[in-house]
């Protein structure tokens, strides 16, 4: 099956999956939309290009990102209107001790230590996807295949690995791939390189081994998969208990996801771990600009879509006794209550866009509005979905989007 068609048969496989038709039938009387759209105009513009170019899109976010559900549904269906250049980013979670897409699996022969953003001691250095792995073993190898039932096209025709082998003397084999090494993909340690893999047919499996590493640690980043396809290449980068403040603290995870990337269009979900805290809505504020302004001074032309949580809850747990065939018994029950800071971050990151122009779409909003459609898809702690509530709300921020382009071409079109 090609590429083309297996990407079309899995996004209405998707659409079966979400309800079929009942998607804008089923409506938001006006809540499921982008504010600030506009700002999105310089992207659509590339989207009509999109049969002669390859246009990169970066999802970054948290624990509802790292899933991979919620990101990879926009994604497909963006590359089915669009086309599909490619997986884009990809990442070893399983190897480094966490969970992560599951249309993808890594394996390899040697221990590997995971190291993220969020963890208290980690290295200075944690490539584009604000995660690492590394090993001792005096020559790693690593191998990865796609599922081919998998609604995001996971066929490629050239991989990029990025790592750091402690040394510049290291040489990089795969069986049956073109190897070419380039010096530096991005900032950080000057021993950092970028092996691309060329395959002369589309691949779903390839394994690579690093050989003369140093004696230090070996270092891996992840993968970026392409296609040689024009259309969307849609990468998400997501980490459990990731904040604002985290990807703030280690800039040259943006200087990183820039410099490989090279996003023209980056949506951030982040916010909701933020409200599990001490929340202090001024310093909120100021993570977000941090954020918004190293992207930008990257990549001035780049779009940036902010993104509200989930309507999440508090779980309580109480504990009560009752009288049974004359004996005392203990139970306990489980209740939730909606989390005020929840709402603070939300008004905060729409606030923010609203002041500073960037496209935002209130998805708290617009979980509420359809609160129905996504209470069979609570998990136990009520702040993350199942698949299926992910997927939803994948399809809604698709929906979104295609509304707002859908503005565009009308207003485009009066112009003209």
């Amino acid at each position: 099956m090609n590429i083309g068609k297996q990407v079309l048969f899995s996004s209405l496989a998707l659409l079966l999956l979400l309800g079929g038709k009942k998607t804008m039938a089923q409506g938001f009387d006006g809540d499921n939309a982008i504010a600030q759209d506009t700002a999105l105009y310089r992207f659509f513009r590339l989207l009509d290009h999109a049969d002669t170019s390859v246009i990169s899109v970066l999802h970054l976010g948290d624990s509802h990102v790292q899933a991979g559900y919620f990101p990879q549904t926009n994604g497909a269906m963006l590359q089915e209107q669009f086309g599909n250049a490619g997986r884009g980013f990809v990442f070893p979670y399983n190897l480094a001790g966490t969970n992560g897409p599951e249309d993808y699996r890594w394996s390899s022969p040697v221990k590997w230590n995971g190291e993220r953003v969020v963890d208290r001691y980690k290295s200075p250095i944690l490539g584009p996807g604000g995660i690492a792995i590394a090993t001792s073993a005096a020559t790693p190898s690593l191998s990865f295949i796609g599922k081919q039932d998998s609604f995001q096209e996971n066929s490629f025709n050239e991989v990029e690995l990025l790592y750091d082998p402690g040394n510049d003397s290291a040489t990089v084999f795969s069986a049956t791939a073109d190897v070419i090494v380039t010096p530096q993909p991005f900032t950080g340690s000057p021993t950092i390189q970028k092996a691309t893999l060329s395959f002369r047919d589309l691949q779903q499996v390839f394994s690579a081994r690093f050989d003369n590493t140093a004696k230090g640690p070996f270092r891996f980043y992840g993968a970026v998969l392409r296609n040689g396809g024009h259309g969307v290449i849609y990468s998400s980068v997501g980490i459990n208990g990731a904040m604002y403040q985290h990807y703030n603290e280690y800039s040259n995870i943006q200087l990183a996801q820039m410099s490989v990337l090279k996003p023209r269009l980056v949506i951030i979900s982040l916010g909701t771990n933020e409200a599990y805290g001490r929340f202090d809505a001024l310093a909120f504020r100021n993570e977000i600009d941090k954020t918004v302004s190293l992207i930008r001074e990257q990549n001035p032309n780049v779009c940036i879509l902010l993104t509200t949580p989930p309507d999440c809850m508090r779980v309580i747990r109480s504990s009560y006794r009752k009288k049974v065939k004359g004996k005392w018994r203990r139970y306990s029950k489980t209740s939730v209550t909606p989390n005020p800071y929840i709402a603070m971050a939300t008004a905060q990151i729409a606030g923010y866009a609203r002041e500073k122009g960037l496209a935002c779409w209130n998805f708290n909003a617009v979980n509420k509005v359809q609160k129905a459609r996504f209470n069979p898809y609570w998990g136990a702690d009520h702040v993350h979905f199942s698949a299926k509530g992910y997927q939803l709300q994948g399809q809604l921020l698709n929906e979104a989007i295609m509304a707002a382009y859908k503005k565009y071409k009308a207003e485009t079109k009066k112009i003209y």
